[in-house]
């Protein structure tokens, strides 16, 4: 039987908070600073906060000179405000825009150590919040200056208000505030998922009490996947008819889900201080203006964006590309809930026998999987499919590895499941390992090399080659991982437990500030820039007597080259191979990517010879070798500058 003692000191008072926060925030921190900024969401989310910044502009959201109509502004004004504080949009710096990312992920920890206190008591929800807090997913959401790791912070403070609500009569009109205050605050981040997230969790929670698992939250999870499931199945001529009509199915039994649960619970205390009118008021305050405003701004071309495309493409399709089967965030929770794997089975297995009990069933249990199920069915029929999608449903899921983690610790024997569950800690860990080793990158370099049509491969392959693949951090995790499998084995579940997560510090450590800086072969921006810098074309590039008064990118288009070079630069399909005369454009230059159409060959030779023609001089860089990994295409770099006059002989 373990003991757990250390885990009673750990979980007492504030302190319990900032041992949370702080194992985020410093698990995160290194690669903050160390990983370039990557595409293209979170280069188009930064791109989009920077030119707030340089247009004092902080209604209209935009990239470049086209409107980005898809997410509120909520978390552009967070970047905007942190790369002010801290920077500067000048800077072209990616740590600034992800400040709010690693705020938000840390903040994170502690809401869910907040909301499992009264569902599973204060040791099973610290376990459980460290657990989601170093787990791979949330910290690798932290050096993307997107929406996720702010989202899952408010969600889980919201759904943590009605938790301690529903459990707690002491100040409810404060709770009802703070609750309406977190789904005001989570739709300005990204829309309608805080909401959805938190009011299908208490529904379902409130008729399972009432009802049982079978009745109406049955009728409540299949509502949810016949809104979807028709994206799936083809019905020849009558498919589009026959997929309303599906829909409309779904949404009817929603509706009177949402009936059943407003009859059961509006004479119940907490339903009545939930619906305090101040609580919808603050909501209405905090989201109306800015709509109406942005509106507006638009001439209503933001909710044509948001709703009637963006929102509509992932509902009716895989929008841009990214589709799955059912089943798609569950196989990727092997590795993206790492090393919080090392309980899932038990914790699946210990919540289902709960589950059997019937009325005895325990309430935090019961409200732990009711958060979990109506958001995972929703994510798993959505044909658009990320994994961080699911981020939301994870501190249900670590809080009820953390429950079952105290048990094991107390002695309680779940001696299958947790076998099982230890392979897939295994599996998954080799994985991620295998990913950022010398052996999966020589496979994937391997293989990239195959694509290359207009590079010799050899040449390529020679100069990566020359780019180091670190080992002793690498070495240094596997050290960790082993002796957490080893402490598992021997029921030392704390020691395993402490392991597990110095694993993922470790981790990563190596992939975010060892490993992935330094593999410039897979980061296409990276080298484009390389190129331009070899002949002083980069903008304000110190040491350099001339400047470009204009830059363009052909055959290369990714927000991150636009982000660290500058938002006037001109990027593909508008670029340009022509040369305007030296009293228009003093200094031209030029990233051409070779390897995007045989034509670009061709503009290399044409730009040779239009600078002749005019006489100017013409410097060329080397050749720069990469695979952008936001499509898998080859990229083939080389950079030209043209100077006003000719070359001194």
């Amino acid at each position: 039987m373990g003991n757990t003692n250390v885990i009673d000191g750990l979980s007492r008072s504030v302190r319990s908070y900032i041992l949370l926060f702080c194992l985020t925030f410093f698990t995160a921190l290194p690669g903050i600073f160390t990983m370039p900024a990557l595409d293209r969401d979170e280069s188009r989310f930064a791109q989009a906060s920077k030119q707030m910044l340089e247009t004092g502009d902080y209604i209209t959201i935009r990239y470049q000179d086209g409107m980005r109509n898809k997410k509120p502004a909520g978390i552009h004004w967070l970047q905007a405000g942190s790369t002010a504080l801290f920077s500067s949009a000048e800077a072209k710096q990616i740590w600034s825009y992800r400040i709010p990312s690693l705020l938000g992920a840390a903040l994170a920890s502690c809401a869910v150590f907040w909301a499992g206190i009264p569902l599973i008591g204060r040791r099973a929800a610290f376990l459980g919040a460290a657990l989601f807090g170093t787990g791979a997913l949330l910290i690798f959401e932290t050096n993307m200056s997107k929406t996720d790791c702010v989202l899952v912070a408010i969600t889980t403070l919201g759904v943590g208000a009605l938790i301690h609500l529903r459990a707690n009569p002491m100040r409810p009109k404060a709770l009802a505030i703070l609750f309406w205050f977190a789904m005001g605050f989570g739709f300005l981040i990204k829309g309608p998922v805080t909401p959805m997230v938190a009011i299908l969790a208490v529904i379902f929670a409130c008729l399972w009490e009432r009802h049982g698992l079978a009745k109406w939250p049955a009728i409540v999870s299949a509502g949810l996947a016949l809104i979807f499931i028709d994206n799936y199945i083809y019905f020849g001529s009558a498919d589009r008819l026959i997929g309303y009509a599906i829909k409309a199915v779904g949404g009817a039994l929603l509706a009177v889900s949402a009936l059943r649960f407003i009859a059961d619970e509006k004479d119940e205390a907490w339903f009545r201080h939930i619906i305090w009118w101040p609580g919808p008021l603050l909501w209405v305050i905090m989201v109306l203006p800015w709509f109406l405003w942005i509106q507006s701004a638009t001439d209503g071309a933001f909710f044509r964006g948001a709703v009637g495309k963006d929102l509509k493409d992932k509902v009716v399709g895989a929008s841009e590309g990214h589709g799955g089967l059912p089943g798609y965030h569950t196989v990727f929770l092997l590795i993206m809930f790492f090393p919080a794997t090392l309980y899932i089975i038990p914790a699946i297995t210990d919540a289902v026998r709960s589950i059997r009990q019937g009325p005895a069933l325990d309430k935090g249990v019961l409200f732990l999987v009711s958060w979990i199920i109506p958001t995972w069915v929703v994510f798993e029929f959505l044909p658009t499919k990320l994994p961080h999608y699911l981020l939301p449903a994870y501190p249900a899921l670590g809080l009820l590895c953390g429950y079952v983690a105290l048990k094991m610790m107390e002695g309680t024997r779940l001696p299958v499941s947790r076998i099982v569950s230890l392979a897939l800690f295994l599996i998954g860990g080799l994985a991620l390992a295998f990913l950022a080793s010398p052996l999966g990158t020589g496979l994937l370099q391997a293989e990239a090399l195959g694509d290359f049509r207009i590079a010799d491969p050899a040449d390529v392959a020679r100069e990566w080659a020359k780019i180091p693949v670190p080992v002793w951090s690498l070495a240094l995790f596997l050290i960790a991982f082993c002796l957490t499998a080893i402490s598992f084995v021997l029921r030392r579940y704390q020691s395993a437990t402490l392991l597990a997560l110095a694993s993922m510090v470790l981790l990563s450590l190596h992939f975010r500030v060892f490993f992935f800086p330094q593999q410039i072969w897979a980061q296409a921006t990276t080298q484009a820039r390389a190129a331009l810098e070899e002949i002083c074309a980069l903008p304000d590039q110190p040491g350099c007597e001339t400047h470009p008064d204009l830059i363009q990118a052909y055959g290369f288009a990714e927000p991150s080259f636009v982000l660290t070079t500058g938002t006037d630069v001109i990027i593909y399909p508008y670029s340009r191979l022509m040369l305007p005369p030296a009293d228009e454009v003093p200094v031209a230059a030029w990233v051409i990517n070779l390897e995007d159409n045989t034509r670009e060959k061709r503009g290399l030779q044409k730009l040779r010879k239009l600078a002749r023609a005019q006489k100017r001089c013409i410097h060329e860089s080397k050749p720069y070798y990469a695979i952008n990994y936001s499509n898998g295409d080859p990229a083939y770099f080389v950079a030209v500058k043209i100077e006003a006059e000719a070359c001194p002989k």
